[in-house]
């Protein structure tokens, strides 16, 4: 029956979801979008270009380029979150960066296409734990992300407050 207790609840010990943002219009939202999806697959792709994997019936390589590619995004991602949880932006900053850069630069279903492949080239071990390495460093990525993210807001909220002092 302690659940059912009221307890006095500081600002500090829960959980918002950060600033409230305005609305933008669903056609702008959706431009842009897909204008930073195209940019992240644009950047996806010159990254795998630059590191290609083989992947053949005879010799399958760890894809690294992949897993680079869902690591950056993940810890881009979080980062972006991170400072948004504690500054309010423009509108534009998460369909843009977020949905669009970092959803179109990372690429899951490359690793599931990729474990498939290992898998049929009868390497079922090492596409489990290639799945499972990637799931864990990206999982890091999209936490890392967003701690460095909240505590580089606040450093720049403290930092201006600072400044703000000095010139009053």
């Amino acid at each position: 029956m302690a659940a059912l207790r009221y307890v006095e609840i500081t600002e500090s010990e829960t959980l918002d979801s950060g600033p409230v943002h305005e609305e933008s219009m669903p056609w702008r939202t959706a431009l842009l979008v897909a204008a930073g999806g195209a940019a992240g697959a644009m950047l996806r792709f010159s990254l795998t270009v630059l590191a290609p994997t083989v992947t053949t019936p005879t010799l399958v390589e760890l894809p690294w380029a992949t897993l680079w590619v869902n690591l950056l995004g993940c810890l881009g991602l979080g980062l972006l979150n991170g400072v948004l949880e504690v500054r309010a932006q423009r509108p534009w900053v998460q369909p843009l960066l977020g949905t669009g850069l970092c959803g179109g630069f990372t690429t899951f279903s490359s690793v599931v296409l990729e474990g498939s492949a290992m898998i049929g080239a009868d390497f079922p071990v090492l596409a489990m734990a290639y799945t499972i390495v990637t799931v864990v460093v990206c999982l890091s990525g999209i936490v890392l992300g967003l701690i460095g993210g909240r505590r580089l807001a606040r450093w720049q909220q403290a930092r201006r407050a600072a400044g703000a002092e000095r010139t009053a």
